[in-house]
Formats: structure tokens, sequence, C-alpha cells
């Protein structure tokens, strides 16, 4: 997969001659506002309109058509008739115009006639090789050029284009609009605002590839609702991680009712909320929930002086025991820890406090510290003692009302923060503009509340974390996909097709993946054979592939430990049969087995990022424990591990038993991981649930295999 580099969308973001299709003075032309867009904010190229019914457009000569234009335009904005684009392009296209702006709807999003406006559109630029932004979007604005191939009517009212360092894609044009506009409230521009539409040639991901390698792109927003191509999003979010520049994606279509809500709005395909999460970790994104947070991540990242901590031990410093009882809270909230001071620190700051300060951390001041000339003489004193101690990987300030003291207050931060190499971290909600400004300029951004900016602070630290694990994981390698044989097993797989246990269990056995010893058995006396044979006690599952939840139905019974047993239970399974008017395969008998933990095991093929593996709290605790940790297969050995340290179960039994052991575990589920990645339906699930874990011993119990689609 050849992923788009700046150089290849450099017309598009960058062009030095656009041709407006459509323009006119007429009121309310979007081609019109286009042009006068570009003139209001001096675009430094050529502006050509393009429209055979006029002689001019905002004072500029009109053009009829792409033949006749002075030279071939590194860019064309369509705003013409929707029925019109795609023969515009082709003519753009052998006019020699390689880059082009669909804003109009009317295409995918607008049912079968726009499917196929849009299929003939994408078609017309594939043979021909022209790069299309859109088409339903509100198009692109480079503020360093500056370019406005955009008809926003937030930079109608606009009196200046802001610049700065972060570069946003969004799938909405609003929300990337929003998000701008909430940026210059802040005092901060963007580099891109970069509206994709629907996609239909450039995706998101081409966008974001091209921003890593922008060299003036500090940080990269995303406002994400689905994609077409998953391998070639994670190939972009990789790209990003791999370079160290951070993307923060705000991703709508989480939930089912949202993911339907995406669907109507752009044609795309919003996946699954869990499984995007385990792309987005698996990726090192930064994943924020409201424009807001992602703003004041994006901002955070982007300010000049701001540090990424190596760890999550916080010294929180406040004016009144108020502030540091509440930023405590949030701390123990967002996973941040609260160390003391070493000894020889804490001997170090006493003198260096008020009468009455705490130097517990939190460590609070009291209001002397800034509103009394001696304290205050000694606070920058207090603050080395506290940035140089090695417990400490964050200073955190909430500041409140300060008085008259607040210039000076506001120089000993700044020159803290240009003396430390440690994360200065200020929220601060009293705080005078001017002030705030004097920070921003010395490269701090300053959060309005501490729940931001604690918050903000953890999801920073946590993709420094995951980026750890994914480098460690990338040393190490991954897992192989099986050559097992699944047609070979199941020659007649069909939509609806159901295989149950005994025949699961036969095939993950034979692909060696450790099973509990079982038959099938057809009759009661054939059902005591297998039982002496196996070993007590025994479990019997009534068989059939219309009951998927046998326990329900009645057709589960366990712990048979005799001839007597095994008779009686499966008489009963017979009879509770007959009662659901079903008629049983059989009766399925197995050994039971003894395990500290039980899991469950599944895999699945998402439409989007291939095969997954799932594993959660397993048996009765499946439907009562929201204990789920996913993954992409085929997984490595210590992807495995990683993945399953992560569940809280897990950790639980780490914690109360240190010598739980679980590398077999581990195995298990990368075996199973290599076996899903083989499965060649386009729709499955194959779930083992319980798997039994004790110390070494690692075996399914319970399995299903559902064929969804062939």
């Amino acid at each position: 997969m050849k992923m788009k580099t700046m150089d290849d969308l450099a017309p598009l973001l960058s062009p030095k001659s656009i041709a407006v299709f459509g323009a006119s003075d007429t009121h309310g032309s979007i081609g019109g506002r286009v042009v006068r867009l570009l003139q209001k904010f001096k675009f430094p190229g050529a502006i050509w309109p393009v429209n055979p019914g006029r002689d001019t457009v905002a004072g500029l000569r009109c053009y009829s058509g792409p033949e006749v234009l002075p030279s071939p335009a590194d860019l064309a904005v369509l705003a013409i008739s929707v029925d019109a684009i795609a023969d515009m392009v082709k003519r753009c296209a052998a006019a020699g115009v390689k880059s082009g702006i669909v804003l109009a709807n009317g295409f995918a999003e607008a049912g079968a006639q726009g499917v196929e406006r849009q299929r003939r559109l994408v078609e017309i630029c594939n043979d021909t090789g022209f790069n299309l932004c859109g088409p339903n979007c509100l198009g692109i604005v480079n503020s360093w050029q500056p370019m406005i191939a955009s008809f926003s009517a937030a930079l109608v009212e606009a009196e200046t284009l802001m610049q700065g360092s972060i570069s946003m894609v969004s799938q909405s044009g609003g929300t990337g609009a929003t998000t701008q506009a909430l940026a210059n409230r802040e005092g901060v521009g963007f580099r891109y605002i970069i509206s994709t539409g629907n996609e239909a040639v450039l995706q998101l991901a081409d966008y974001v590839s091209a921003l890593v390698d922008d060299a003036e792109t500090k940080v990269i927003a995303v406002y994400l609702e689905g994609c077409y191509d998953g391998p070639r999003l994670i190939a972009a979010f990789n790209k990003a991680r791999v370079a160290g520049k951070p993307v923060v994606v705000l991703k709508a279509g989480m939930s089912p009712d949202s993911a339907r809500a995406a669907t109507a709005h752009t044609g795309v395909l919003a996946g699954e909320g869990r499984v995007w999460e385990t792309i987005f970790r698996e990726t090192g994104v930064i994943v924020a929930t409201t424009h807001h947070e992602l703003l004041d991540i994006c901002l955070y990242l982007n300010a000049r002086q701001s540090r990424i901590p190596v760890g999550r031990n916080t010294a929180i410093v406040v004016f009144g025991g108020g502030y540091g009882v509440l930023c405590a809270d949030l701390c123990a909230r967002n996973a941040l820890r609260l160390p003391g001071l070493t000894p020889e620190s804490a001997q170090k700051i006493r003198p260096l406090v008020p009468p009455g300060a705490s130097i517990a951390n939190p460590f609070d001041l009291t209001p002397q510290a800034n509103n009394h000339p001696d304290w205050l003489a000694k606070f920058p004193k207090a603050l080395e003692v506290i940035d140089a101690d090695p417990n400490i990987d964050t200073i955190f300030f909430q500041l409140g009302a300060m008085g008259p003291p607040t210039a000076e207050v506001v120089r000993i931060l700044c020159e803290l923060r240009a003396k430390s190499d440690k994360a200065i971290v200020i929220a601060w909600m009293l705080g005078g503009q001017s002030f705030i400004r004097q920070m921003t300029d010395q490269g701090l951004h300053i959060f309005h509340e501490s729940p931001a900016a604690l918050r903000t602070l953890d999801m920073v630290i946590a993709s420094r974390e995951q980026q750890q694990v994914c480098a460690a994981l990338e040393s190490i390698p991954a897992g192989r996909v099986s050559d097992f044989d699944w047609r070979a097993q199941v020659p007649k797989a069909a939509a609806g097709t159901v295989i149950s246990e005994h025949d699961c269990h036969r095939m993950l056995a034979a692909a060696g993946v450790p099973v509990a010893a079982g038959r099938l058995a057809l009759s009661e006396d054939q059902a005591i054979t297998i039982a002496e044979a196996i070993g007590y006690p025994i479990a019997l599952k009534g068989i059939s592939p219309k009951v998927t939840h046998r326990a329900v139905a009645g057709l589960v019974a366990l712990d048979a430990r005799s001839t007597d047993d095994v008779r009686r239970e499966y008489r009963r399974l017979q009879a509770n049969s007959a009662k659901i008017n079903i008629v049983l395969d059989g009766v399925y008998v197995q050994h039971m087995e003894e395990g500290k933990l039980e899991l469950l095991v599944s895999s699945f093929r998402d439409p989007l990022f291939g095969t997954m593996v799932t594993c959660g709290a397993g048996g009765n605790l499946t439907e009562l424990i929201d204990d789920v940790v996913l993954e992409r297969a085929p997984l490595g050995l210590s992807h495995a591990r990683a993945m399953l340290k992560r569940m809280r179960l897990v950790q639980r039994l780490e914690r109360i038993d240190p010598d739980a052991e679980l590398a077999a575990l581990a195995d298990f589920v990368r075996r199973f991981s290599e076996l899903s990645a083989a499965i060649p339906w386009r729709e499955f699930v194959l779930e083992v649930n319980p798997v039994k874990w004790r110390g070494s011993r690692v075996v399914a119990v319970d399995g299903l295999l559902l064929i969804q689609a062939p």
C-alpha cells in the first residue's frame, strides 16, 4: 500500500493557481464566495473564475472552461451543478488540471442515484489520476499560504486568518470549522483545515499521511466517523506514531445509535466502539470525547514548552487547601500518583514555605506564599526543590485569584518552565487575559479548569506508555497465520452455518488447540461408556445447532460422578429437549476440568480491520462483568501476554497469587489467534467459553463456530 505524501497532495494543499468553477457575482453564489475569500485573505497565486456565462467575477477575468485557462491550474474548486461535475472533472483532467475539490452534495450520502453519481466520478478520477477532495465537503484552508478553497461562513465573518502549527482533518466540515473557531478564541491558529466529505477518492488516511510529512504541522487533529479502508488508516496512524507526531482523534459513531447516524451523515461504515478503541491503542492515537477536550489536548501538545511526562508521579501545588483536596481526587480519577518528596527535599523546602504550609503532596503553600513579599521571594527556590526531586515527573499548579502579585507569580512560573525539563501544567480559572497571553507567548498552555488539565495529562501519558509498548512489541516477531485448512473441515459452509461444540472441539484439537476430553454419545449406554473412558467428574451437554445457549435451555448437566448420575442426567436432557421441541443430535460427554480462572476467548472478522481476538470474563461471569480486551490477529506471544495483562481478572489473580503462570494462557491465546487469522469466511464468530486456566494447564471447555457470510 503506497501512502500519500505531502508532495503528492501539494497541488491540492498549497496550490500556486486556483480555478473556481461556477463563480459569479450573484448573491449566494458558492463559487463567488470562494473567489472573494481568496481575495479577502490575499491568496498569493493566480485566481481564475470559470463560468461561460460571465466576463468577470469579483473584478477578475472569467474563463469559459478549463481548456482556455492561461495554464493548467494546480487546483480546481468545483462549485457547479451536481450533475455537471463528472464531465467537468474529465475536462479538467484533459486540460492538465489534476487536483480538485467538489463542494456539492448529492452523491453517495443521497441514495441510489447519488451512489451512481459518485461511482462514475470515482471511475473518471481513477482513469485520469485526478486527486479529488470531497464531494460533499467544506473545502480546504491553508492559513500559512494563505489559501481559502472553502465557502465557510465563519471565514466570511473573520477579520484575520490566524496561523498555527495544528492541522485538522475532519469528516464533518462544520466540526472542523467549529474547532478552528474555538482555537481562534484561545488565540491559536491552525495550519490546515481539511474537510474530507464523502472521501470518494482521497481518504482521511491520505491527508493524515501527508501531514506527517509536513514540517510545519506539529499536531494532527482528526474528527472521524468511519472509514472505507481500515489497513490504510492504520498505516497512516502508524506513520505518525513512528515519526513522533501526535494524532488526536474525536471519534463519533462509537455506540450503535451514533453509528447509524454516522452512516446516514457521510455514507461511511462506522465500526463497533471496542474495535476502534483497539485500533487507536495499537497506533498510539489519543482519543478525545468532546470538542473542548480535543482542543485542550492539541493546544497542550502544540505549546512550545510543553513536555510529555516520563511517568505518572505528579506534584500538586496550590495556594489554599480546598484546591488541593479537589485536585487530589482528580489525580486519583486519572491514575496520576501523588508521591511525597524525598527526605532530603523535604528538609530543604521547610524553611522556604510559610508557617502552616503543607509539604505533603498536594503542596498547599497557603495564600501567604503569594501575598507576602518575604515568602514570595522564597517561592522560586521552593519550586526548584520540587522540580529537582527525583520522585516528581510533573508539577501541576492550580491557580486562583492572586491579587497584586499576579505579575510576579506569572514571571516565576515562566522562568520555571524555561529551566525545567519536567512537565509544567497550569490550570487557572480566574486568570486575566493579559497574563494568560504572556504565559502562552512563553510557550505554556493554560487550562481553564483542573479537570481538563489532569484529564489531558492522563491521556498524553497513556499515549506515551502505549507507544513504548508498541515499540517493544514491534521488535518481537508477530504471530503467524496458521496453515490449518478450515475449508476442508467445513466443505459446505453457508451463511447461517452453526458448528456445534463436538465438531468445533474436534477442529480445535486437530489444529493443536488443547481441549477437554469428550465425545458425542448417541445413546444412554454410549454416554456411560464414554464417561468411564475419559474419567469422572463428567459434564453432559445436549447438542443441537438450533440451541447456542444450552444452559438457558436446560441442556447442560454438571458434575456427574457415577454411572447412575450419567444415566439420570442423560434422560433429563432428553426430556428437556422434548419440552422445547428440539431433537438432539446427541449428548456431548466431557471430562470436567478444574481452573482458577475461566475466560471467554473468541474471534470475529471486522469488515474494516480484519480478524479480531477477544478475551473476557468467562463462564457465568461473561454477562455480569464487563472485562473485555481486543487485539488484531495474529498475535505474537508477548503481544498476547500484554493483552491479557489488561484484564482486571488477570490483574487481580496476579495480585493474590504471585505464582500465577501467565505463559500458558498467553500461548493459548497466541495459538488461537493464529488459527483465527486463517479462517477464510467473510463473517464468522469462533467462541470458546469457558477456557479454564490453572497454572500451566489451559483447556478449551466449550466451543462454537458461527459462519455468517461464506
